[in-house]
């Protein structure tokens, strides 16, 4: 029994001689916990100001500013989705992109992303109220193969819509497939 107690005696002064610190030191809470929280406060910006000190006066001067959300409830939009305006966008925006187009490996990725980002900023350019607009553009190689695609979302008949165009050549086809989804 003796042993024990001088064993546990010399871990506890080589532990007091170690410059290494252990979390039990700092009482119930780690180190860890107490960066996360002292961060959570909201005063790392401001310096001379510490966590503890939150019930100061000071303290409440930097108190972060309340939300000034308000619910609108507002369950339709002002401006719905127009599927002609967006259709006849989408026709000329293909139309002169994809006129005279040849498949090549290098030039057709960043060919998609440029008619991706002019049939988003025309959707966007109408202004349609709390709708999410979602463009997918897909340039493939024709080579007598068979193309599906799907999209999944949840979906409100009344509220949302899409529309979805084809072109094709002698060498490819695109496919460009453009989300209107109402958000409240």
């Amino acid at each position: 029994m003796e042993e024990r107690r001088k064993s546990k005696v010399s871990m506890q002064v080589l532990k007091s001689q170690s410059n290494v610190r252990s979390t039990a030191d700092f009482g119930p809470k780690s180190i860890s916990r107490l960066r996360m929280r002292k961060s959570s406060f909201g005063f790392t910006g401001v310096p001379g100001i510490k966590p503890v000190d939150r019930t100061s006066q000071i303290a409440l001067e930097f108190r972060r500013p309340p939300l000034l959300y308000l619910n609108t409830y507002q369950l339709e939009p002002r401006t719905r989705f127009h599927i002609e305006k967006v259709t006849l966008a989408m026709e000329a925006i293909l139309d002169e992109a994809f006129t005279g187009h040849k498949y090549n490996e290098q030039e057709s990725p960043a060919m998609a992303l440029r008619v991706a980002g002019e049939i988003m900023r025309k959707i966007k350019d109408f202004e349609f109220n709390r709708y999410r607009v979602i463009c997918i553009v897909t340039i493939a190689q024709k080579r007598s193969q068979c193309y599906n695609n799907a999209i999944g979302f949840l979906w409100d008949h009344e509220r949302d819509a899409y529309i979805d165009m084809m072109r094709e050549n002698n060498t490819a086809f695109i496919q460009a497939t453009a989300f209107g989804v109402y958000y409240d």
